[in-house]
């Protein structure tokens, strides 16, 4: 059975049953044309009184999400200068843009007091003054602290580098008026490692001030100069471990490292060669040295030395005289 038959077969029994003593006249048939008419009248006002309110909506929050960006780009436009246009940083090779570089040595001033010329770090209130060459690792460098704010009585000093390391440099007394200074401290310095350290000064307990500078790898002009002639001599004429060399010695030597905590003692660490003159011995000795210099009053003399051991202890004697920085450069001497 299709729909239609369906349809018509529902029709009929309808109007046999429900629909028996109902008839339609033509003024039953306008008057449900005239409720159709109200019913889609009210769904249109109904409508309009909803949409109008959604629509203005919508278009408020489009006028929100545009508005600023139209309103920034005119602002750009009319700020733009007129002037010749900056240029942009340059890419680095990693794709990154070039920042500024924030930990790097305090500028030298070169100045007058008094008539007197000095050259110092940093500035007020916290410079110094040290020697030219520069600090290096492991080496106490003599500085002058020139201090200027108000009444103090002791400062504490710290160094901090751009890893992070903290070394305690000490408390100390505050002197007098030095050069241009209000105040001024003497001190010694000593910093392990090489690279860019922060030298920060706490005045009674508060922060004062800081000075950048750069530590140096390697070994200090004024270090060499001294160790050099004091261990040749040393080895010309020792003969507890050298005496089978006979008197009269060729000496040469590469330092490797100098660890000069303060002012009266040094360790000395180097590769030294000596060989015999005399003709009818053939016999030398090169290998690294870890020597002691101490002053004694009058003079710096080598106290002692040692060196490594033969055989299966070599490794282990090896270990035990030097530290890890100097066995580095050892293994990778040519």
């Amino acid at each position: 059975m299709d729909e239609n038959q369906w349809i018509e077969q529902l029709k009929e029994k309808a109007d046999g049953k429900v629909f028996r003593d109902v008839h339609f006249t033509a003024s039953m048939k306008e008057g449900v044309r005239q409720r159709i008419r109200q019913r889609h009248s009210k769904r249109i006002v109904w409508w309009s009184r909803v949409a109008f309110p959604v629509l203005t909506v919508w278009l408020l929050f489009l006028a929100w999400q545009v508005g600023p960006l139209s309103l920034f780009s005119g602002e750009r436009h009319a700020s733009k200068p007129t002037g010749p246009a900056t240029s942009v940083p340059e890419l680095l090779p990693g794709g990154s843009l070039d920042v500024p570089l924030l930990w790097k040595a305090s500028p030298q001033t070169e100045t007058t007091a008094n008539g007197q010329p000095f050259s110092y770090l940093g500035d007020k209130p916290v410079r110094v003054i040290t020697d030219p060459s520069g600090f290096y690792e492991d080496q106490q460098q003599r500085v002058f602290w020139l201090l200027d704010a108000g009444q103090m009585k002791k400062v504490e000093l710290v160094a901090y580098n751009s890893e992070g390391r903290r070394v305690e440099l000490g408390a100390y007394s505050v002197s007098g008026p030095l050069f241009d200074a209000q105040h001024h401290v003497p001190t010694g310095v000593t910093l392990p490692d090489p690279g860019i350290w922060k030298l920060q000064v706490n005045a009674d307990g508060k922060y004062l001030g800081h000075v950048f500078v750069e530590v140096k790898a390697g070994i200090s002009p004024a270090n060499r100069e001294l160790v050099e002639p004091i261990i040749r001599e040393y080895l010309e004429r020792e003969s507890s471990e050298l005496g089978d060399l006979g008197k009269e010695r060729e000496v040469t030597m590469e330092l490797l490292g100098v660890e000069a905590p303060d002012a009266a003692s040094r360790s000395v660490y180097a590769w030294v060669k000596v060989v015999s003159k005399d003709p009818l011995k053939s016999s030398g000795v090169s290998a690294p040295m870890a020597f002691q210099i101490a002053y004694n009053g009058s003079e710096y003399k080598v106290t002692g030395f040692q060196m490594p051991e033969d055989g299966n202890r070599y490794q282990s004697s090896l270990q035990r005289i030097f530290p890890q920085k100097v066995l580095d450069r050892i293994q990778t001497r040519p």
